[in-house]
């Protein structure tokens, strides 16, 4: 019987890591849905879960998923621009940055963008959305990915963005402040992706 069956290979079926850095991705152990945001913390709670369901057999229960923010709307393309280029962190960055530039013409008023500068920084959004091949569809509100408050201050971008008095400046608070929340999520969060959206699937 052992010659058949590989005892061995016992808990191999439990890894879910798709990737560890520079941002954490894992398989989710659900098939439909959007990819799911959610602290270390609470990523670890599910995992020991997650072991403890499917340790034995790999057929067990998984009661619940880990608190979450749900990837939807705006936050799904820039989801799906990360993850495209899991491998890369400086593309990697390059997209969150874009969520950024995105973000300043659609929700977060800046004095620059109220002058003829604005036709130029568009240019910059569809260079850089062609270059990424990297695009939001629909009626997006947001694209920079949810934070908690106590890892990055809700207000910290939008006062940046307010603040800047050309669009050098501007430009540089919109990659100093990305860079910060690219950071922050790979240091304090965990992605899960349903089955249906992985890349590995």
């Amino acid at each position: 019987m052992a010659s058949v069956i590989d005892f061995t290979n016992k808990g191999k079926h439990l890894s879910n890591l798709i990737t560890a850095s520079p941002l954490e991705f894992r398989h989710g152990d659900w098939h439909g849905g959007f990819a799911m945001l959610c602290t270390r913390e609470a990523s670890a709670k599910y995992e020991t879960h997650r072991e403890e369901a499917l340790g034995l057999s790999g057929h067990g229960h998984i009661a619940f998923v880990p608190n979450h923010f749900t990837l939807n709307g705006g936050y799904h393309y820039t989801f799906l621009g990360l993850v495209r280029y899991r491998e890369d962190e400086t593309l990697m960055r390059r997209v969150y940055r874009l969520a950024g530039l995105m973000e300043c013409v659609v929700s977060i008023p800046s004095p620059v963008l109220r002058t003829d500068l604005l036709r130029r920084f568009y240019q910059s959004i569809i260079e850089e959305r062609e270059a990424l091949n990297v695009v939001w569809k629909g009626d997006v509100q947001h694209f920079l990915l949810p934070l908690n408050p106590e890892h990055y201050n809700p207000n910290r971008f939008s006062h940046a963005v307010a603040k800047a008095e050309s669009l050098k400046e501007l430009y540089s608070v919109i990659s100093t402040e990305t860079d910060s929340q690219f950071d922050v999520l790979g240091r304090f969060y965990v992605i899960y992706l349903p089955r249906a959206l992985s890349p590995l699937s």
